[in-house]
């Protein structure tokens, strides 16, 4: 008797074998290949416009990309290599192999006018399958290091304070320039150089201009030691009109950004998770049974200043995508959001800031001093302090967030605090203590209060951890993603959609298989105990939710993180 099994690697059979043998009925790659058939054709007619040698279909490119993604293979590279290599991405093209340069071109070009109605027909068709309502949404937010070297910062601070450096440099050599020519008639542009004085917003073209005019008047100039200072001083003013391009050059970039890389000029230094200071972007998503429901990318490193744009990926979408109720941290709760959520008839569940602190019970007695501890007479349109003094409406201003939102602000100053026993505890203002009012944020926080302390509320908060948290947990550690691979705001987010769609398939073709294990298993467990009478009304329950697809993928679903 052998030892061992004999392996011939050459040829075994005459002809080659099937590979749609070799792949099981249930594998990943065959959900994808099926949802990706389902789009209409029109997308491929959008994204691709022929002309030229017949190109890879984009279908079956879409296909690789997504199942590519969903493996944990973001190199274009690696998806080349696999495309060689492996019999699932061999099935997908029909054995042809397109290069690495040709799929990151599908990935980067041709794609990126298209993802968004892929992820819209992906909601239609998870929504199909009854895995999503369009009921209760959940949003959140990570920060994600871009494709962009880590010490390759710009600081708007630093680029301003080299401008102002430049703008004094080239006024020093203005006045040299005015003491050189106090005999001479000698034009330098529009303006007399004595006019030019550091106040004066002079921009790098008008330096340079004054710096040929400079260098064109050298050929009257007759004394040789005259002539040298004047050409050394040209020189020098061409070199400051460099330098302030480049800041002025910066200053474009930053935008209304306090920072950029240099590798990657949008993507902005943001805090990590891990204390430390890189090139980065916040991303966003929402989610409805751990399913990705919407997503986005942004600069700001705040996720109350991204919500608004955020949401309105899911206006553009139409009235069916809109959810009935949004729940979000703390870091959400501010009044642009939750006028925003009102303005799309969406029920709020933000919560603000100091929710969870006011739950507990020594809230009053640890800070007595708080704003809200303040008790509000209508009447007299007053707040009244610890210490019984009155604190009386003395303005309002506006303050306008980074979106451009405007908030009210009705500004409350005490009586009198210079003799006050508790005012180091309450104010550390040299003066008197004031209080900054926002009415409109403030009757939106009583009814997300009132929306989060109710029943539904409660089973939301309770939701809410592993509702949203199980796509970024997968992502860093199950997907091993950390860094984008490309650059550029917009490819970014095309990169984040193509992670989100792999994620909801990936997910999907899990819960699939859940179901037919359960579906196997109870048809086995029917079939024996259904012969006994006793047994068959307590299996009633069981057989409604065999027969009801939809609600067995709810219950898949409840729990069911990778």
């Amino acid at each position: 008797m052998k030892k061992f099994r004999e392996i011939n690697q050459h040829q075994l059979t005459l002809l080659p074998p099937n590979l749609d043998e070799l792949i099981d009925s249930n594998h990943l790659v065959r959900l994808i290949d099926k949802f990706v058939s389902l789009l209409p054709f029109q997308l491929w007619d959008a994204c691709f416009p022929g002309g030229g040698a017949p190109s890879y279909h984009p279908a079956s490119m879409l296909k690789v990309i997504l199942y590519a993604y969903s493996i944990k293979i973001y190199s274009c590279r690696n998806i080349a290599k696999a495309i060689r290599q492996d019999i699932t991405f061999m099935w997908l093209l029909g054995m042809q192999r397109p290069t690495f340069n040709t799929v990151n071109r599908f990935r980067t070009e041709y794609f990126k006018d298209i993802l968004e109605d892929v992820f819209t027909e992906l909601l239609d068709f998870l929504h199909g399958k009854g895995c999503i309502s369009f009921q209760d949404f959940f949003v959140d937010g990570t920060k994600l290091e871009a494709n962009a070297g880590r010490y390759t910062h710009v600081w708007r601070k630093n680029t301003e304070r080299y401008k102002a450096s430049v703008k004094k440099r080239v006024h020093a050599l203005l006045q040299e320039i005015d003491q050189i020519n106090q005999e001479e008639d000698v034009k330098y542009g529009d303006s007399d150089l004595p006019e030019a004085g550091e106040d004066i917003d002079i921009s790098s073209d008008e330096i340079r201009a004054i710096a040929e005019t400079l260098s064109q008047n050298l050929s009257d100039v007759t004394d040789k030691k005259e002539k040298r200072k004047k050409k050394t001083t040209a020189n020098r003013l061409k070199q400051e009109a460099d330098k302030l391009a480049k800041y002025e050059s910066q200053e474009d970039l930053l935008g209304s950004r306090n920072s950029y890389s240099k590798t990657d000029t949008d993507a902005a230094f943001m805090r990590m998770k891990n204390d430390s200071l890189r090139p980065a972007y916040n991303t966003q998503i929402s989610t409805e049974n751990q399913f990705v429901t919407n997503y986005s990318v942004s600069q700001n490193a705040s996720d109350t200043v991204t919500f608004p744009e955020h949401l309105d990926k899911i206006k553009n979408r139409g009235d069916d995508y809109k959810p009935k109720n949004y729940m979000g941290d703390s870091a959400y709760g501010s009044e642009e959001n939750y006028t925003a959520l009102q303005d799309n008839q969406i029920e709020s569940y933000l919560k603000y800031n100091t929710f969870h602190p006011e739950k507990k019970k020594n809230f009053k007695t640890k800070h007595p001093f708080h704003q809200n501890n303040f008790s509000y007479d209508d009447k007299e349109d007053c707040f009244t302090c610890p210490a019984c003094k009155k604190l009386r409406y003395i303005e309002t201003q506006e303050k306008q967030s980074k979106n451009g939102f405007i908030s009210i602000i009705r500004i409350y100053e005490c009586e009198g605090c210079h003799a006050c026993i508790f005012k180091s505890q309450c104010t550390k203002a040299k003066g008197n203590r004031r209080i900054y009012y926002n009415t409109k944020l403030n009757q939106f926080k009583e009814q997300a209060r009132s929306n989060l302390d109710s029943e539904y509320g409660m089973i939301l908060r309770k939701r809410r951890g592993y509702e949203v948290e199980t796509f970024f947990g997968d992502l860093r550690q199950n997907g091993k993603f950390n860094r984008f691979s490309l650059r550029g705001l917009r490819k970014v987010e095309h990169e984040f959609g193509l992670l989100a769609i792999a994620y909801n398939l990936r997910k999907l073709a899990i819960i699939d298989q859940i179901s037919k294990t359960f579906f196997a298993i109870y048809s086995a467990i029917l079939n024996i105990l259904s012969k006994y009478r006793p047994i068959r009304a307590s299996l009633a329950i069981f057989d409604r939710i065999y027969k009801n697809d939809a609600l067995m993928r709810q219950w898949a679903t409840v729990g069911n993180g990778f």
